[in-house]
């Protein structure tokens, strides 16, 4: 089968679409094409081709006819959409060349979301939601199956569309890229890491709050922080760079930009408990972050906001904690008490790599996206 990825808010070599769907499709034998508008970029990498476009600054029927285009010479069997605008232009295409183009939506996202709604003041921020929001369930209709990455964002297209078939592939990484790295935890040097987005929103101030918390009480004495992320708007920069400016002497802190998906993972391997403090509100709430799955199999121990998404598909209690991401004391306490305990520690470690081994791994859920993507 000819396969296509259609993106307008994932890079070319996205870890979901690139390292693992198309590298599965083409190791069974499908010819697959990524078009993400995220950048210019064309080349053949592992037998898959990207032929993708800098859309960002276009309007969105210049976008969908810049992504048909790209279509047209491939003549794909099937075409597989992370957002609502590639829906649309999968849809036209299918119009213009053939109906029998299987069309599918790989919700991982919701649609819209906070950073679909960021510009506007509170009036216009409600009537561009239920705009959005329409825009998205009309063209969702259009799509003829659902690939859902988490079970809460599955449930308004399963209410809107019973009849439609749909599997949920989770954000399981495959183990591959992931190698079991041995713990190295010192009493006297904590190393901690932030990734993604750099806003309060995504927890960074929460996380900055913590790394001070423990200088105070002198819990470590010496801290190594890597951030790999990057800003969103000017606003985030401004913020946040007025917390970096309150840490003191004994912490040691390495910027990242982007990384690409093995980049990212050789750079935070040498992490010693991962945390992610990112605000509590209803869309994180209902959000399953992907890196808690790369950071178990890393194996290392967790200290995560208390989200219902985590609590419903983790296990989470055997390799780390949930917490109120504004309680720095209790957050404190339990890097305290790694520390103090090693057995706990180590102990945490192996149970995240286990799981990762046994149970939220590529391999376990491979063959089901092979066959439903194959499904005519």
């Amino acid at each position: 089968m000819n396969i296509s990825f259609l993106t307008s808010g994932h890079e070319p070599f996205d870890d979901r679409i690139f390292f693992h769907m198309a590298r599965s499709l083409v190791g069974h034998s499908h010819n697959v094409l990524i078009i993400s508008s995220k950048r210019d970029l064309i080349e053949v990498s592992d037998d898959i081709k990207l032929i993708c476009f800098a859309g960002d600054n276009l309007s969105k029927r210049d976008k969908i006819n810049q992504f048909i285009e790209r279509l047209l010479p491939f003549k794909p069997d099937a075409i597989i959409c992370s957002e609502p605008l590639t829906v649309l232009a999968a849809k036209r295409y299918s119009k213009r060349v053939s109906d029998k183009i299987r069309i599918i939506y790989d919700i991982t996202e919701w649609y819209p979301s906070k950073k679909n709604l960021g510009g506007y003041n509170y009036f216009l921020r409600w009537f561009f939601f239920v705009k959005l929001l329409l825009f998205n369930f009309w063209t969702a209709s259009s799509a003829d199956s659902f690939i859902f990455g988490e079970w809460y964002k599955s449930r308004p297209y399963r209410f809107l569309f019973p009849g439609k078939r749909f599997i949920y592939i989770t954000y399981y990484p495959d183990l591959k890229y992931i190698p079991y790295c041995k713990p190295d935890l010192q009493k006297d040097k904590l190393r901690l890491c932030y990734s993604g987005k750099i806003s309060l929103e995504k927890g960074f101030g929460n996380f900055i709050s913590v790394i001070q918390k423990l200088i105070e009480l002198k819990i470590v004495i010496d801290i190594e922080v890597k951030v790999i992320g990057w800003y969103e708007n000017i606003s985030d920069r401004e913020e946040c760079g007025n917390i970096f400016s309150r840490l003191n002497r004994n912490v040691t802190i390495k910027m990242f930009d982007r990384q690409d998906f093995e980049n990212f993972i050789d750079l935070i391997k040498e992490t010693d408990i991962f945390l992610d403090l990112r605000s509590d509100d209803f869309e994180n709430q209902h959000c399953l972050p992907i890196k808690l799955f790369y950071y178990a199999a890393l194996g290392r121990p967790v200290i995560f906001s208390d989200l219902r998404a985590i609590r419903k598909e983790v296990e989470i209690k055997k390799f780390g904690f949930l917490v109120k991401p504004g309680n720095y004391d209790a957050i404190v306490n339990i890097i305290s008490g790694y520390l103090n305990d090693e057995d706990l520690y180590y102990q945490h470690c192996i149970n995240g790599r286990k799981l990762a081994e046994n149970n939220y791994n590529w391999q376990r859920i491979e063959s089901q996206f092979l066959k439903f993507v194959s499904l005519r």
